[in-house]
């Protein structure tokens, strides 16, 4: 059985997770108040690789991929905490310890896109000049060095930079926010994590937040007994439950930022206490990231696993996550910088205006434009083929303000510059600006082409009866059922309830309060 993942959340479910959360916090405030962003950035602690580690970066304005590792350090809990229990402390106090989350955030600042991979801390990789081992463990024996070389030989994926987050850390977000709420069904514990909390929506504080992302085991109370939650990979499920709660936590922290703009500065300081990263990423480019994203629509976010199966070995033993490469073909090549994505040098744009100034900007920001001698009395209108949706798409987020857009039986794409046109923007405003009436105006297009095509008769066609066969004791979805703490076998049938129940996301009327420590 193989499992992946790739979906693209709305805004109530995107994603940054772990550093996502941290860079987001510190880039929602270095919008705001540059400097003392700026002199934060500059602050947060380096870590030194050797040279030639990580990928050389292009022009400005090129497409970077982030290697964001968050650790799950146990140091500052408390002795008493059960997440220490089965941890290697020497380790940990000489700074060798594994990462819990590994991502992949691939931002292209001339485009607006985003999007994140996930790896599985299981997944099964060959380290160059090494042996097979999971992934997690490239870093504990060979340093980031060695984690950064074995993500490009096992996925061709160029890292140009890197963020290792203190998994506990951000506990202290979580703290100046008020909680995460988090529905629970059933009461709920985790005996490896610490977890127990009853039934009920819960705003989880700095410490209960630790406990539930960390969770591996986690149980519900149904009908008087202890019922382990289903799931193919513990691994994979911890994966969804962390990204589930960051899109959380995210929404908390900018709900708290914009109804209180003064406590930016808290976040901005609890996130630089959090992380480190590569000498060569500058406040200068972080908050030129800033710029770009600032108008990010996290909808548009992709969020992706790569897809793996559960190994186990002839006796049954759970060795990992092997990666499918077939699966993946489809998925890598964005991150890779092998995907057919539009980019200003791939726009060719005629633009009718009595102002090189117009298209001297446009060049500027990358797109082969072309001075036309017309000019142009009314609103400022795009013109587009019905074959260059791209192409006008991308050139239209970068208008200050949004055109009238008319598509006609034209090849290319035109810009009439009218009295109204305000300017070129820095950065692309955020694909939903656009897309919905550039789509619209497609759509009428076609059908209007459609309804001037010669249309021949058809033969009449008998309808067919299909029999519908319903069952009103058919059980409903199940989200609960048996597993154990290692990933089930696939050959191995699993028991389900017929309890269909949400996890999580609280619901829209749902009320939440603090668990008091229970």
């Amino acid at each position: 059985m193989s499992t992946s993942t790739r979906r693209r959340r709305t805004w109530p479910q995107r994603i940054l997770l772990l550093c996502g959360l941290l860079i987001a916090v510190a880039l929602f405030g270095g919008a705001r108040f540059f400097w003392e962003a700026r002199t934060v950035l500059a602050e947060l602690p380096r870590i030194r690789v050797g040279p030639g580690v990580l990928a050389q970066g292009g022009e400005p304005g090129d497409p970077l991929n982030f290697l964001v590792v968050g650790v799950d350090s146990s140091e500052g809990l408390d002795p008493d905490d059960p997440v220490r229990v089965g941890r290697d402390l020497e380790d940990e106090a000489r700074g060798v310890v594994r990462p819990d989350t590994i991502l992949i955030v691939r931002l292209d600042p001339a485009t607006g896109e985003a999007a994140v991979l996930s790896l599985p801390r299981d997944l099964l990789v060959e380290v160059p000049g090494g042996t097979t081992t999971r992934i997690n463990a490239t870093q504990a024996v060979g340093g980031l060095e060695s984690l950064i070389s074995t993500v490009d030989a096992n996925f061709d994926i160029p890292v140009n930079h890197f963020v290792v987050a203190d998994f506990a850390s951000f506990s202290e977000v979580v703290e100046i926010v008020g909680g995460v709420p988090v529905n629970f069904p059933f009461p709920t514990r985790d005996r490896g994590s610490g977890l127990t909390v009853d039934a009920g929506c819960w705003a989880l504080d700095g410490g209960e937040a630790l406990a539930y992302v960390r969770a591996r085991s986690l149980e519900e109370f149904i009908d008087g007994q202890w019922v382990p939650l289903a799931a193919v990979s513990p691994d994979l499920a911890r994966i969804e439950r962390q990204q589930e709660f960051m899109a959380l936590a995210l929404e908390q922290v900018l709900s708290v930022a914009r109804s209180d703009i003064s406590r930016i500065g808290e976040f901005i300081e609890a996130g630089s206490q959090a992380v480190q990263l590569d000498e060569n990423l500058t406040p200068g480019d972080m908050l030129d990231l800033a710029s770009a994203f600032a108008d990010y629509d996290t909808s548009a976010l992709d969020v992706s696993t790569v897809p793996v199966a559960a190994l186990f070995s002839e006796e049954g033993v759970y060795q990992g996550e092997q990666f499918l490469e077939v699966e993946a073909v489809d998925l890598l090549p964005f991150f890779q910088g092998l995907a057919n994505t539009v980019r200003p040098e791939d726009v060719m744009v005629s633009v009718d205006t009595g102002d090189d100034r117009h298209v001297e900007e446009l060049s500027e920001r990358g797109f082969d434009a072309d001075r036309e001698e017309r000019t142009h009395d009314g609103p400022t209108q795009v013109f587009l083929g019905p074959d260059d949706r791209e192409e006008a798409l991308l050139l239209t987020r970068y208008l200050d303000s949004v055109p009238t857009i008319e598509v006609v039986d034209i090849a290319g794409v035109r810009l009439a510059v009218g009295p109204d046109f305000s300017g070129i923007r820095q950065f692309p405003r955020p694909l939903a600006d656009i897309a919905p009436g550039l789509d619209t105006e497609l759509r009428r297009f076609a059908q209007g082409q459609a309804a001037q095509a010669p249309t021949e008769p058809q033969e009449p066609v008998e309808p067919s009866v299909t029999s519908i066969v319903t069952s009103t004791n058919a059980p409903l979805p199940s989200t609960s059922g048996v597993t154990t703490a290692e990933p089930i076998d696939p050959t191995t049938t699993v028991t389900t309830s017929s309890t269909l129940v949400v996890r999580g996301r609280p619901p829209v009327d749902a009320t939440c309060s603090s668990t008091g420590g229970q």
